[in-house]
């Protein structure tokens, strides 16, 4: 696991992100922030570290020449409009699951709202058990950690409004046509662009801790995608044809998935459900769904309050609260 950048870094860069025309000594660094030249120094290589072009002048001092494409505490922090997503940030190079990490923060009491991102994962997760291919500089892979006062039964509903931020915050930035394929992704054209995973921590009727795992493909290029995939995935700059810029994407989507969230919180589905549908790639049409050794065909009529996929059946409408769905 590689660290998040360390604060003095943090720092550093805030300062030298205020004029990139001219040259801050070390001495003037030093003392503005009480820390040594030596601390100066290391804070300067760290953020060349993370791909930051620091340029050296005479006399020690140091001038930023150009931004990478990362995403760190900071940059996200910056002009995020949120109440509570996002304003515990930990932000790292590569970490095996952004998920495995989140839920340990839950675990030790980190607040609702903690976010939790990677440039790269390496053992990403997704639904069922299967990987998540996350490879580094491309995607946003991502996990909250939300505190919900629900009943566990109602925690289904939280991947239907992430799939309506996601569809939302797509939609908004690139105009594509992006949807929601309940219960777990956003689709552009029945592609997967964005998926959804939910882990709970809960007792029978109360829910400790929920860690959201979000992943999109944002600037993958169709090479990106093992063979197995092409079919099925997509990405934003493969639809858009150019690239999308992965700091706005995420702050739209933390901004957006706060106003659902809440919203959700304090009137259920009810008020959600209209734009829900709206964007949904599933209903009016025939589908099947597969739930353990079962397989249920029928119409797709509606969302519950639950979140879940209400069918009608030649036996009658059914409800389905977890499954792999595929349209006929």
């Amino acid at each position: 696991m590689k660290r998040t950048l360390p604060k003095v870094a943090q720092e550093v860069l805030k300062i030298l992100k205020k004029d990139r025309t001219r040259f801050y000594s070390t001495r003037e660094l030093s003392t503005y922030f009480d820390v040594s030249p030596y601390g100066i120094h290391q804070a300067a290589n760290e953020l060349r570290d993370w791909g930051y072009v620091i340029e050296e002048g005479k006399g020690k001092s140091y001038r930023l020449k150009d931004l990478p494409d990362v995403l760190l505490p900071h940059d996200i922090s910056e002009n995020l409009h949120t109440r509570v997503v996002g304003k515990e940030i930990h932000a790292y190079k590569a970490l095996k699951s952004t998920n495995e990490l989140a839920y340990r923060l839950a675990r030790e009491d980190a607040p609702e709202g903690t976010l939790v991102i990677s440039d790269h994962q390496t053992k990403g997760k997704g639904r069922m058990g299967r990987g998540w291919l996350s490879p580094p500089k491309v995607g946003l892979w991502l996990s909250l950690v939300l505190r919900p006062p629900i009943p566990p039964a109602r925690a289904p509903a939280i991947s239907v409004c992430t799939g309506l931020a996601l569809a939302s915050s797509v939609r908004e930035m690139t105009q594509l046509d992006a949807r929601i394929k309940w219960p777990n992704d956003c689709v552009i054209q029945g592609k997967k662009v964005a998926g959804v995973l939910l882990e709970l921590s809960a007792e029978l009727d109360k829910i400790d801790f929920v860690i959201l795992g979000v992943g999109i493909n944002v600037n993958q290029d169709k090479q990106a995608f093992p063979k197995s995939l092409v079919k099925k995935a997509t990405s934003l700059k493969m639809e858009l044809g150019e690239e999308v810029d992965r700091l706005k994407l995420l702050k739209l989507f933390l901004e957006n998935f706060e106003k659902v969230y809440s919203e959700f919180l304090q009137n259920g589905l009810e008020r959600l459900r209209r734009d829900i549908n709206g964007l949904s790639s599933l209903l009016g049409k025939e589908i099947k769904v597969r739930f353990g050794k079962k397989t249920l065909k029928g119409e797709a009529k509606d969302i519950n309050e639950d979140g879940g996929l209400i069918i009608r059946t030649k036996q009658g409408e059914k409800v389905i609260s977890a499954g792999e769905v595929a349209l006929l």
